[in-house]
Order: C-alpha cells, then structure tokens, then sequence
C-alpha cells in the first residue's frame, strides 16, 4: 500500500517548485488511477519479460532478480472466488478478476483428502470444439475443461460449482488498511479556501511499497503535460 496523501505532498511541492505551476486535489484525483494501471502493468511486463531479460543476461539471480521481484509483487493482487451456473448456465468471472490462475470444482475435505478436481483451462475455441466432439478428449467429471471466453463455461454440464483463483486488478486500500472497491483518491475539505486532507474520504494506492517512487515519477510526467511545463516533464525523464 502506497500513501496517497505523502504521494500527492511529494507532487504538489515538485509542482510548486520555483512556483512554476500547482495541481490541485481534484487534478491529482483524475491522474491517480491512470497512473497506478500504468505501474500495475509494468509489474506484468517485469514478471514475465523473464526471457528477453535473461538472453540479453540484464537480469539479476536470486535475490536480485528484478523479475523475480515483480512475481513476488504480484502475490498481493491474487484471490480466490466461488462461483454457481448464472442464468446462462455459465459462470461470471469475479468483477474485479484480471487473470485467470486455476480453476478447480468446488470440493470439501474429507479425511484430510480433498474432493475437488482441477479443470484445465482452454481459451482456443477451435480446441475446444475438437475436444467436445472428441471421444478420446471429451471432458468428464473426473478431467472437466473450462472454456474462458467472455464468460466461463465448464464441461461437462453436471458441474454446477466451481472455485476459482486469479489476479485482480488493482482498487484502493482505505487509511486504516482495509480493501476497497474505490480507487485511489485524495480526500479532502475546503477551509477558509484550503484544501485540507481528509482521512475518512481518502483511499491510498493498490501498489507495493516498493513502487512509490515509479507512481510519483508517472504522475509528474502527466502533470508536466497537463500544466504543459518543461521542467516537470524532465524531471519525469531523469527518474524514469
């Protein structure tokens, strides 16, 4: 979880540096949940560049793996959601699911042995198709398929539950560490014409810790070109 109070202090001193320009609460509100996809993305594009990175040999080992690192960072956006056939006899993915990780039947635990069964996840729908009308590939209760198009439907038929795991995308921590459906937004009241921070209205970043300094570096890019002010875009581009 990022600050968006000490986010928002940070930008507002950099704006007003040599008084050269301002952003305002309502401005700094627009920018922030574009700047905190901006960021989430680029945690995707670290975690699995795994390839390019390590044939050009720019990636670290073990501890000082960037990609490595940006998988761990991933950790925090993971979920887990049970679903039942909607109307249409298939499943919703969860509002806020960006990826699928697994999906598996819902089970219970019986003697310490689960009855669940992994479902393998097709998103071709040619393959899926072929695997239907296959009597070596048919889907069964004991080896279901999952097709994840714009819903999900799950073969065979007689599947009526299903858990699922996945990555969200990112919303807004509350200030007292509480998830919330809101994005980030700095909260505040007018007195006697200042806008003084508010907690209760406040909802802080989605983002690891780790990552404040790429989301003030990304915001001061937008607000250098909002204000149109040549010394914040630099800025944005000596950090970047």
């Amino acid at each position: 979880m990022i600050s968006v109070k000490r986010v928002y202090e940070v930008l507002k001193d950099l704006a007003n540096k040599e008084q050269r320009g301002f952003i305002s609460p309502s401005e700094f509100n627009t920018m922030a949940p574009v700047a905190q996809t901006t960021v989430y993305n680029s945690i995707w594009s670290e975690a699995f560049g795994v390839e390019q990175m390590r044939a050009r040999n720019i990636d670290g080992q073990r501890a000082m793996s960037k990609v490595n690192d940006a998988r761990e960072q991933l950790t925090m956006y993971m979920k887990s959601s049970t679903k039942e056939r909607n109307s249409d006899l298939k499943f919703d993915y969860p509002d806020d699911c960006n990826k699928l990780i697994s999906i598996k039947t819902y089970g219970k635990v019986l003697m310490g042995v689960t009855t669940s069964v992994p479902i393998e996840i097709v998103y071709d729908s040619y393959k899926i198709d072929y695997m239907l009308k296959s009597t070596l590939s048919a889907p069964s209760i004991g080896r279901p398929v999952a097709h994840a198009a714009e819903q999900i439907e799950i073969y065979p038929n007689s599947i009526r539950k299903i858990d699922i795991r996945y990555y969200k995308y990112p919303s807004g921590i509350t200030t007292s560490g509480a998830a919330t459906s809101g994005q980030p937004e700095y909260g505040y009241t007018a007195v006697l014409g200042d806008e003084v921070y508010d907690s209760s209205s406040s909802v802080n970043f989605d983002l690891p810790e780790e990552r404040e300094a790429q989301l003030v570096v990304e915001i001061a890019g937008m607000i250098g070109t909002s204000l149109r002010d040549a010394a914040l875009m630099a800025y944005g581009r000596q950090q970047g």
